[in-house]
């Protein structure tokens, strides 16, 4: 009891074979005002019947002597602010030693933190990662995702794939796998905007390639942008490469006018 009151830390005790409880402020504050005061010194399956299936077990295990208990981000929902509530805890059941109980565990030590936001958070930033990965391999436009001062190609799309004679670039560097685009002053450019920190916008811009060594030279027109990829302190840590192919509308001869004015 001592250390449960004297600390910051969410803390709960269920003792003896009514599991009497007690509960510190850090604790309080998770539970709402439907059992706050009355869970105090109440027997714990009245207070808890909503979710005893859940938890009975564990403290069961706990208080016959099998040991502790450990939970994870565990969904333990619970009636709180007038609402039944979706709760996510890490927690631990762990025995109070009671040498006069026959198993030599007199009750439960609840040592838990809510995880509900962090949770929710992670779940959110998953499905935005997913929408973002089916707009990524959808769009129309060619996009590439690089890390690092050397360029190394992380994510393409499959626009991007076809742009480049389908070549398998993932995991190389920018001059590894497409050595063409170094004379070609690409990579330059790349270097330009890492450093600086600064986008670059280009429009028509050939890309002249051999899909194959020996093979026939293709060429390409792009508009295209080099954005820099920022870390939370303000530095470079990647670029995104997103653009067009315009070479059906840069070959195409402007049309002529003619007639009488």
């Amino acid at each position: 009891m001592r250390l449960l009151l004297s600390t910051g830390h969410p803390m709960f005790i269920w003792w003896g074979p009514q599991l009497i409880q007690f509960y510190n402020d850090a604790y309080r504050q998770s539970i709402g005002p439907e059992r706050h005061p009355s869970a105090l010194g109440q027997e714990g399956r009245a207070c808890w019947d909503e979710i005893w299936p859940i938890i009975g077990p564990q403290i069961e295990q706990v208080m016959s002597g099998r040991g502790c208990t450990w939970h994870e981000n565990a969904l333990v929902p619970i009636t709180r602010n007038g609402k039944r509530d979706d709760v996510y805890w890490t927690y631990s059941y762990g025995p109070i030693d009671d040498p006069g109980s026959p198993t030599g565990v007199g009750g439960v030590l609840v040592v838990c933190t809510e995880t509900t936001e962090a949770v929710v958070s992670r779940r959110r930033l998953a499905y935005e990662r997913e929408q973002f990965a089916q707009l990524f391999e959808q769009a129309p436009a060619f996009m590439a995702m690089l890390r690092g001062a050397e360029h190394r190609f992380e994510l393409v799309n499959p626009a991007y794939t076809r742009l480049i004679g389908e070549r398998e670039v993932v995991g190389k560097t920018v001059a590894e796998a497409l050595p063409e685009a170094v004379a070609q002053g690409y990579v330059a450019l790349l270097d330009q905007v890492y450093q600086t920190g600064q986008p670059y916008e280009a429009h028509s811009r050939k890309y002249a390639f051999r899909a194959l060594p020996g093979g026939p030279l293709v060429e390409r027109y792009v508009d295209f942008v080099y954005h820099p990829i920022k870390n939370p302190d303000g530095y470079v840590t990647g670029i995104f490469v997103q653009g067009i192919d315009v070479t059906d509308r840069t070959r195409q001869p402007a049309s002529t006018f003619t007639g009488a004015v």
